[in-house]
């Protein structure tokens, strides 16, 4: 009965949160291509970074934007990528990474800053930019190795489309809840002559606060067998996707989990017509509604290593009989917690009669994960 009134509960929970059907609005990045000279870094050689392997310090993001004439205010995302091949038929390797000009400073997430500017977690935002930066196979080939000079200007010898797709996602604490709503139920001698690619930058807006991100990369070669080197998409000559989420920090969120210590809970069972106290030891499944302060972006939520409250029920069994109050910490995959159980315990009155109306209070220690990790889990199965 108890377990009843918890699912409809949270059923309605799930209703009053206004949520609709999903939209989706795709750009196709259709910006002006411009040579790429010492903007990302002026040691332009195979032994130097990005240059080497893709990696750029978030501390020069903003240097970088700069030399780009890109606007430093926005959000930006970056894909950086070198060929291996002059023909462009293979990836030496790519990166992703995303600036944010205004980021948090009173979040305490365990990430570095170099995680951080890699990860793909945006704080609701609507204004973005978006810059594709593609280094040649032989960076002393200087432009040739990409530039073709036509009629209407300068394009690709090997044409690449990018399309952004935002898509309106409802908040993450409502995927969880439905989740719950589930288990319940080379260095050249001149540098700056060297042009070691190219690069374009764009803008999109996004109509929604809470919004997914999906940033595709295709070649568009009229040579259909054009990019299938090793490691990419043959059936769509896809080079590469990544997906955002974009949601603002949030005060609460979602958790499972199960104490690792237990305690005694008495019950009564009739025998020979005189109830008799039964000893259970309690070990239950919890699902934890937590609380954050200052809010924290919900998908950094448990790389976070400030204590955070939350007020625990079993999923089965007489749940409003055992609730717990606790903190847990943010460990990356793991959240370790502290807490104390309100158990509701019965005794006897008159000798017959039960009542529940006997509160005890116990300690117990364990280990909880969020919502969000159990449900990507139960997708991959």
């Amino acid at each position: 009965m108890r377990k009843g009134i918890l699912v409809v509960s949270l059923a309605l929970l799930f209703s009053v949160a206004c949520f609709a059907q999903s939209n989706t609005d795709v750009y196709k990045v259709t910006s002006p291509i411009q040579t790429l000279g010492g903007e990302i870094g002026s040691n332009i050689s195979d032994d130097s970074e990005p240059y080497k392997s893709g990696l750029i310090d978030p501390n020069q993001a903003v240097a970088i934007l700069g030399r780009l004439q890109a606007d430093k205010t926005k959000t930006t995302i970056i894909h950086l990528l070198r060929w291996d091949d002059e023909a462009h038929t293979k990836v030496r390797f790519q990166k992703w990474y995303l600036y944010d000009p205004d980021p948090s400073k009173s979040s305490f997430y365990l990430e570095s800053k170099e995680k951080l500017f890699q990860s793909a977690a945006i704080p609701g935002r609507t204004d973005f930019q978006f810059i594709y930066i593609h280094l040649n196979a032989v960076l002393k080939n200087n432009e040739d190795e990409w530039k073709l000079a036509t009629a209407s200007g300068t394009t690709l010898k090997h044409p690449v489309s990018y399309s952004i797709s935002v898509t309106k996602q409802q908040a993450q604490f409502i995927q969880d809840l439905k989740t719950v709503l589930q288990i319940v139920g080379v260095t050249a001698a001149a540098a700056t002559e060297i042009k070691p690619g190219y690069f374009s930058l764009t803008t999109f807006k996004s109509e929604w606060e809470t919004s997914g991100i999906t940033i595709t990369a295709s070649l568009d070669s009229a040579d259909k067998t054009q990019g299938k080197g090793t490691g990419q998409n043959t059936a769509s000559n896809q080079l590469a996707s990544n997906t955002y989420t974009n949601e603002k920090p949030s005060w609460i969120g979602l958790s499972a989990g199960v104490p690792i210590t237990s305690y005694k809970s008495v019950t009564y069972q009739s025998t020979g017509g005189t109830l008799v106290p039964n000893s259970i030891t309690k070990q239950d499944v919890y699902i934890f509604l937590d609380g954050y302060v200052p809010p924290v972006l919900p998908s950094l939520a448990s790389f976070r290593f400030i204590p955070h409250p939350f007020f625990g029920v079993p999923i089965h069994g007489e749940v409003f009989r055992h609730t717990m109050f606790g903190f847990g910490i943010g460990l990356r995959w793991l959240e370790p917690f502290g807490g104390i159980v309100f158990d509701t315990q019965s005794s006897v009155a008159k000798g017959t009669i039960v009542q529940q109306h006997q509160l005890t209070y116990h300690g117990v220690f364990g280990l909880k994960v969020s919502i969000s990790a159990v449900a990507k889990a139960l997708k991959t199965k």
